[in-house]
């Protein structure tokens, strides 16, 4: 970046699903076909981040990820950049605007994340514009951005073939629950293997119609700040989330993920914990900060790296100079 550009720079977090999304109206625009819910989490004691700087320039600069250049695929955020891109040249008397984003910490989650920080930033540059349509746009880079673009819990319904995406509680609520995030060594499967597999399914509009009421005792548990109903409602969510999955011939849960949550059910007999697994390699197990020790204890493998996370707040700016 030369030093006469202007640019501002965000930071979000990655998110964990809590009603589990599968199922897209198409591959561009990525619109869901039911509600869903999540939490953006962070590392203890680290910061586990996407960071996004947008520079308004007189030079073109590769689009940049991780340090190295993207494509303009269908995912890519250079689509949604286009979206903005004449405004922002002629508001900040540019030529070009560029783009550079990186990953810190991220163990799942990263692309809500990365589009969540990318939207910060249109956001702080361009503040009349609509951020319904603004969440929209950015599902073309992330279904579930939403997660990452509100923090705390948030849930996220789908009317009229778009969606919109509330904050229910922030992330003080969770203050005395730990997140133990177990991760296996190996390859997660991509996400459109779920999203267009599922809907195929004789059974997904039961899975939809499911999804969307759970929504409702959701927000109801939201309400009462029950944490522990939260979390057990997520513990079902996905269960029957990769029941129907692996119908759909997609197996997320390999047998050492699937022995590490019969321990967690041992475990819960007379210690309270839950678990959580979306789409990865990890099985987020959940329970309260005084029980973390000895859970971990307990669930420890040879392998499978452990991390602590607490739930994170929204995206913010983190300089600027416009």
């Amino acid at each position: 970046m030369e030093s006469s550009d202007k640019y501002v720079e965000a930071i979000a977090h990655p998110t964990i699903g809590i009603v589990l999304l599968g199922g897209l109206s198409d591959p561009i625009n990525r619109i869901p076909l039911h509600g869903s819910a999540g939490i953006a989490y962070t590392i203890k004691n680290k910061e586990s981040v996407a960071r996004t700087r947008i520079s308004l320039s007189d030079k073109k600069n590769d689009y940049l990820f991780n340090g190295k250049t993207i494509d303009e695929s269908s995912r890519s955020p250079i689509s949604f950049i286009q979206k903005y891109e004449e405004k922002l040249k002629k508001k900040y008397k540019a030529d070009y605007v560029n783009f550079e984003s990186e990953n810190q910490n991220i163990l799942s989650g990263s692309s809500d994340a990365g589009a969540a920080a990318l939207g910060k930033c249109i956001q702080y540059l361009l503040p009349d514009e609509d951020p319904v349509s603004l969440e929209n746009y950015l599902r073309i880079i992330s279904e579930s951005v939403g997660r990452s673009l509100y923090g705390g819990l948030t849930v996220t319904e789908v009317r009229n073939d778009a969606t919109y995406t509330k904050q229910v509680l922030t992330s003080e609520e969770f203050a005395d629950f730990e997140i133990i995030a177990f991760t296996f060594p190996h390859e997660r499967k991509p996400s459109d293997d779920i999203h267009f597999n599922v809907k195929k399914l004789q059974e997904y509009s039961d899975r939809v119609k499911s999804a969307n009421s759970k929504l409702i005792e959701l927000q109801k548990l939201a309400e009462n700040k029950d944490i522990k109903g939260i979390f057990e409602l997520a513990r079902k969510d996905t269960d029957e989330y990769h029941s129907i999955v692996e119908r759909a011939g997609v197996k997320i849960i390999t047998p050492e993920m699937r022995s590490l949550m019969v321990d967690v059910n041992n475990i819960r007999k007379n210690i309270w914990c839950s678990y959580i697994v979306t789409g990865g390699n990890n099985v987020f197990v959940v329970t309260r900060i005084e029980d973390s020790k000895t859970i971990t204890d307990k669930l420890q493998r040879k392998d499978v790296r452990i991390t602590k996370l607490s739930v994170a707040d929204s995206p913010s700016v983190t300089s600027s100079r416009v």
